[in-house]
This record gives structure tokens, sequence and C-alpha cells, in this order.
């Protein structure tokens, strides 16, 4: 009987909670003007704080649902006012737009914006990263160097293509942007050496701590900062030795940001949040039947675990299905975690580069040669 009416109350609060979502989901307007039509051209003016993206034949801007891709090159300095004209073509999910991809871009440096102290401060950390990434650039050759760029800081610089396309090719373009995965990596791993020693009310700290350092030199962009704050809510449960309100835990703070922003729930960010912090409190545990040796138990269990929970996130998306996905990603996630840690060693201490050429080098041979 109590365990009926446990069921029942959850069944209760589900049905709101989703009643809730639908309301708020109608009631989120269109970025579009009623008289768009898809030969109208829309401006869109924003400060840029971050570097654009470079490819081999284009620049890409993103700022929200802003997915602006110009032709050949285009120098776009971090704190200049930008104004963009062009045709826009939305991305419609469920009814609402999603993403606003422009063509035919012109673009106008209005002036620039170095006001608000919030851009001062993404406009520094976005320099940090990109002389980050230039010295792993200088360190190490290609695509070694912008895959460890991206691993360790979600930043792909001008990846080469035939890599950018194998990585697409063989699901494991995700490892190339700052994600749940990665916070999940980057407070595991602190809180475990912080474990061994302190006690675990100053692990736990230390796993935060390093959280909120990574989603700021990470760029702090909207879906890092949510998997920010997941992982930090749930961590701490869940190393308390308390799953079961980890569990809670994540998916209230899933429902309030639903219910904040509701196309979060269309969101790869917030999807591949949920799922990586959903593998490690659902899936993790039940690996405890298998061996239990360390490596396995504190290392590739968890790993596993948030894989098997984001694949099929992974795969919907880059939408090329590959029958080779599922092992190649169980090749080359176990290895993340390393280069994340000795790419971030190669800064402070440039001959540890010899060892991360390594890995890198065995991860571009698995992904080249199965992609």
């Amino acid at each position: 009987m109590l365990l009926m009416g446990f069921y029942m109350r959850k069944t209760i609060y589900l049905f709101i909670f989703v009643l809730v979502y639908m309301l708020r989901l109608g009631r989120v307007e269109s970025p579009l003007p009623d008289t768009w039509t898809q030969e109208s051209k829309i401006s869109f003016t924003t400060t840029i704080l971050e570097s654009p993206q470079y490819t081999d034949s284009k620049t890409i801007i993103r700022k929200g649902i802003w997915y602006i891709p110009i032709k050949g090159y285009a120098e776009i300095i971090p704190g200049t006012i930008v104004r963009f004209e062009g045709v826009v073509l939305p991305k419609v999910v469920l009814g609402k737009i999603t993403q606003l991809e422009m063509k035919d871009t012109s673009i106008e440096v209005i002036g620039s914006d170095m006001e608000c102290m919030v851009c001062r401060l993404k406009i520094t950390l976005d320099n940090y990263r990109n002389s980050w990434v230039g010295m792993l650039q200088k360190t190490l050759p290609e695509p070694m160097a912008s895959l460890a760029g991206g691993i360790l800081l979600g930043i792909k610089g001008q990846m080469p293509n035939d890599f950018y396309q194998a990585l697409v090719n063989t699901g494991t373009l995700h490892i190339v942007a700052a994600s749940g995965f990665n916070v999940m990596i980057v407070a595991s791993v602190l809180m475990l050496l912080a474990s061994k020693l302190w006690k675990r009310g100053v692990a736990i700290m230390t796993g935060i701590l390093g959280i909120l350092f990574y989603v700021l030199i990470a760029g702090a962009s909207a879906s890092v900062v949510r998997a920010g704050v997941m992982g930090s809510l749930t961590l701490i449960a869940y190393y308390f030795g308390r799953p079961a309100e980890a569990r809670r835990l994540l998916w209230m703070a899933a429902g309030i940001m639903l219910l904040i922003n509701p196309l979060l729930l269309l969101d790869i960010g917030f999807q591949l949040s949920v799922g990586a912090t959903g593998g490690l409190l659902y899936l993790a545990p039940l690996m405890k039947r298998f061996p239990q040796h360390h490596y396995l138990k504190e290392y590739l269990y968890p790993t596993l675990a948030a894989t098997v929970a984001t694949l099929p996130i992974i795969l919907w998306h880059f939408g090329r299905v590959s029958w080779i996905s599922p092992l190649v990603n169980m090749l080359v996630l176990p290895v993340v975690p390393l280069v994340m840690f000795l790419s971030a060693i190669t800064l402070v201490v440039r001959p540890v580069a010899y060892l991360l050429y390594v890995p890198l080098w065995a991860l571009v041979q698995v992904i080249m040669r199965l992609g």
C-alpha cells in the first residue's frame, strides 16, 4: 500500500510538471517578426564576447540560438559590437524556433563595448583560452593540437576538415565540445585526488571549485554553466554516498531549468548534462556487480556509465549513426581524462607535451582509421 502511494505521488508530481511545462512552452514567442518570409533579410546586432570558430573555409559565430557562418576568414575581435544582416533559416522543433541560421551574411562593425564588467571578464578569459590553445599549437602538430584544445577547453580552433569529418563519422565529435561529460571528469578527478589528502568535506569543496574554474575557463557558455550547476548539486549528494538523494536533486535541477527556459529540452548541451550525470547516478552503481579492481571502480566504470547514457543523444544529434560508434567511444573515452590532465599540465610544463603526444596520437589513429 505504501509503495502504491509512493508511485501515485510520483505520477501526480510528473503530471503537474508536464502541465506547467506545456503552459510555459506555449508562451514562448518567436524571435522573428510576424512579417518574416524566407526571402526577408533580418539584422542581428550583438557584442562579440568570444573569438569566432574558424574552419578551412569559413568563420562561424554562435550567439544564443544564432548560428552565423561566414565564407572565408573574417577577423572579429572580442569586445566589438557587430551588426549581421542576411537571410535567416529557422530550425523548428515542436513548433518552436530552436536555431536561427543566417545565410549570405554581411557584417558591419559598429563600435566596441568594454563597459560591462561581465563582458570584460569573458573577453579576458577568452584571451587566456586562445593563448593556451596557441601554446598547444606551437608544441604539437595538427590535428593533435586541435584535439587537445578541444578536449581541454572545447575550442576546435582551425581543425583540419578531414579530421573533423572523422569525428562526425565515428560519433566522437562530443569530445571536442565542453559539455557535461567534461565537467564530470574534472569534478570526479579532483574529488578523487582531494579525498586522498583531506577529509570528505574538503574534497567536495575542491570538486565544486574545480567545476567553477572549468566553467569559467571553458567559456561559461549556457551549456557549460548548466553542466556545472548540475554537476555541483548532484556530486555533493553522490560523494556523500546518497545516490537516491542525488537522483532526486538531478531531476529537481533539470525541472527548474526547464521551467525557466522550456526550450532547454531541445538543447544538446542540456541533454548531455542530464545524460552524463544520470549515467553516473543510475548506471555506475549497477556495475558494482562486476569485478571491483581499483581502476575499474574509480575510473573505467564511471566513464563507461556516462558513455552509455550519452551515446543515444550523441547519435541522435550528429545524425550519422554508425555501427562502429559504440566501439570507437569505448576505445576513446577512457583516454579523454588522461588527455585533459596532460594538456593542462603541458600549459605549465612544456616537456610534458612529449607524454601528451602518445595518447593524442593513439586517439587520432583510432578516429581516422575507423572514421
